[in-house]
């Protein structure tokens, strides 16, 4: 049962979310940054399937992760309660031929006694956080609405009364061993009581005595084995049927906890953390504050810079131009995953954000040598822009990074015109990347084409004078392109000197 991602009762459908979009935004790499340990990872394409346009939803997860952020020990507490749902998740029954009837008894006996603990200590320890959240309210209501079921009250007076000293190995007189879980997997006798007559025949008779003894008791145990699985098979099946609630909360948990763990990691940088104000799907607007790229954090070998983003509402496709290595690509990366995290519910990278959900993410960035192959760079490029075009509306966001590489200046211009027109004529918002200056210099002729779609604006890396040469920033801006890509400066600081 969903209460933590979703209102009981409101999971959407999965969204669609392209496969180039997840490889151009990199968002398997973010997915395992976040993830809380390496059992309980999460993915890319776990997260996708968690977007979602509806503004309900996505506050409902972020009042959940804020208390999660804001309450100490909450994170250790809910830690706690998953580690117990994948236990029962996880369970499978060992039942070796070569095993004690009596083995596995006492095993499903603890199991059933660590329920019983587990769930009331579950709803001791999170009961005494003052939650927020419906969320988090929800899950404490699930937890006390099982310890005070007649069910459970009934069962946990008659273990009490009938099962307590299986729950306590140790007074039996037999040694374990211990499976990887520390569970008993086999029992074993430490001593095997002396043939009750000394007789003249040997040692041999009396190996032969020990031997009968021994399989005696292995015929008590095929007896015991017979009177104690029905008992075994009925323990699981009411833990199973029991925890079925609560244990479809674990995926939920482990989203939650990784999006805490995600914030946290910005935060012990120094950096901005925010839950996003949501706008109306109709106003297309987007703007942020301090915005960074978490992918930086990943590497730890680039700097960070923050900037400030702003889509104009109503519909905006911006042309970045600048120089070479001068932070394009790291902006457009950035306003495409706070848009991302947005509507996954998540804190996001910023000092405030204001963002409208939009219907899905398309990404057309320029390929490298290993993705075209035979096929040829502008044949790779035309099929990944008649793809985007195809899913494209006017809740689209679109980031483009440098497309249409593949063909010379003048074409590219034109087919770059071409392409702009179609998805402002959409009604689409995004950033485009390019070094076709002329794209952002007219843009007014690409807006009187086509009068009822979007705006087209223009932003630039800024550049500062530092002793007759430019000095990288890697901060960007509203205004007209320079015209200049400073390539050559690119070249010098990767080690090529003219």
């Amino acid at each position: 049962m969903a209460c933590l991602l979703y209102p009981i009762g409101r999971m959407p459908a999965s969204a669609s979310f392209p496969s180039q979009t997840v490889e151009d935004l990199q968002l398997d790499r973010l997915a395992d940054a976040m993830s809380i340990s390496e059992y309980y990872r999460v993915s890319a394409g776990e997260l996708c399937a968690l977007f979602t346009e509806d503004p309900e939803i996505i506050c409902w997860r972020q009042a959940v992760i804020r208390d999660i952020l804001q309450l100490s020990g909450l994170d250790e507490a809910l830690s706690r309660l998953l580690d117990s749902l994948d236990g029962w998740e996880g369970r499978s029954g060992r039942r070796g031929a070569d095993s004690f009837a009596v083995g596995f008894s006492l095993e499903d006996f603890s199991w059933l006694d660590g329920y019983l603990r587990k769930v009331n200590a579950s709803w001791t320890e999170l009961s005494r956080f003052p939650v927020e959240s419906k969320g988090l309210q929800t899950l404490v209501g699930l937890l006390d609405g099982l310890r005070n079921s007649p069910r459970y009250q009934s069962t946990a007076a008659d273990f009490e009364a009938l099962c307590s000293g299986h729950s306590a190995p140790a007074r039996m007189r037999i040694g374990y061993n211990l499976d990887k879980d520390l569970k008993p997997s086999r029992l074993k006798l430490l001593r095997m009581d002396p043939p009750t007559e000394k007789t003249a025949k040997g040692k041999g008779s009396q190996n032969r005595q020990m031997t009968l003894n021994q399989r005696a008791i292995e015929m008590d145990a095929l007896l015991l084995q017979r009177l104690s699985a029905q008992a075994s098979q009925d323990i699981g099946s009411f833990v199973i049927r029991e925890t079925a609630v609560l244990r479809g909360l674990r995926k939920e948990l482990v989203f939650c906890l990784s999006a805490a763990k995600l914030a946290r990691s910005w935060q012990a940088e120094g950096l901005p953390v925010a839950f996003p104000a949501l706008r109306p799907a109709s106003e297309k607007a987007f703007s942020a504050r301090d915005l960074f790229d978490p992918l930086l954090l990943i590497s730890g070998k680039e700097q960070v810079v923050c900037n400030d983003a702003e889509l104009q509402s109503g519909g905006e496709l911006v042309f970045l131009t600048g120089a070479n290595q001068g932070g394009k690509t790291v902006f457009l990366l950035s306003l495409g995953l706070c848009q991302w995290l947005t509507q996954l519910g998540f804190p996001v990278p910023a000092r405030e954000a204001s963002v409208s959900p939009v219907k899905n993410i398309l990404t057309i960035f320029a390929p490298n040598g290993q993705e075209y192959g035979r096929k040829g760079l502008l044949a790779e490029e035309a099929g990944r822009i008649a793809e985007a075009i195809s899913n494209l509306t006017g809740e689209s966001l679109l980031l483009f990074n440098e497309p249409l590489t593949s063909t010379g200046p003048e074409e590219t211009k034109s087919i770059s015109a071409e392409v702009a027109s179609v998805c402002m004529a959409a009604g689409a918002r995004g950033i485009w990347v390019t070094h076709v200056y002329e794209l952002a210099g007219e843009r007014s002729a690409l807006e009187a084409a086509v009068p009822w779609g979007s705006r087209a604006g223009s932003m630039r890396v800024v550049l500062e004078d530092e002793e007759g040469s430019p000095r990288f920033t890697y901060h960007v801006e509203r205004g007209e392109p320079q015209g200049n890509s400073h390539a050559d400066d690119a070249l010098r600081r990767g080690g090529v000197v003219f």
